[in-house]
């Protein structure tokens, strides 16, 4: 009867043990699911324009550790009014879609929803799609498409 009991004891021991290894593989995988990357977010580029390109170069410096995503950027201003909101460079990430945007942080200065765009076609960041504040870019009728350049 000793023996059985031990058995017993151990057998609860590693039932639990498998309990609580399966529940945290579960949390973890509702975290990993609810990504917040504080799109929008206030950050430091470390690449001042000074003014130079009068705001029409888009400036992505990375990794920067205010963001979630390691990614800042201050895109050029197709619009000329962002300096109006006084805007400037803010968290980004990759995306697919626009609803891969629809999340932005609370903090952000940005008066528009974020679009996923190509903000640039050079530098390592040249081709990918990233968040961008809808105050600093022209929205074409149908939406953005593919630079010939990342053909």
């Amino acid at each position: 009867m000793r023996f059985a009991s031990r058995l017993t004891r151990h057998a609860g021991i590693a039932a639990r043990r498998t309990f609580l290894v399966a529940l945290g593989v579960v949390a973890l995988g509702f975290a990993s699911g609810c990504n917040d990357d504080h799109i929008g977010r206030p950050c430091i580029t470390n690449s001042p324009d000074a003014g130079a390109s009068g705001g029409q170069v888009t400036v992505i410096s990375s990794p920067v550790l205010q963001c979630p995503s390691r990614i800042c950027i201050d895109p050029g201003d197709q619009k000329g009014v962002a300096t109006m909101h006084n805007e400037g460079p803010f968290c980004t990430a990759g995306c697919s879609t626009d609803d891969d945007c629809s999340n932005p942080d609370p903090g952000t200065q940005c008066t528009g929803p974020f679009y996923c765009m190509w903000p640039t076609t050079s530098g390592p960041f040249a081709c990918d799609k990233l968040c961008v504040c809808s105050d600093f870019v022209v929205r074409p009728q149908g939406g953005f498409t593919k630079p010939a350049s990342c053909n």
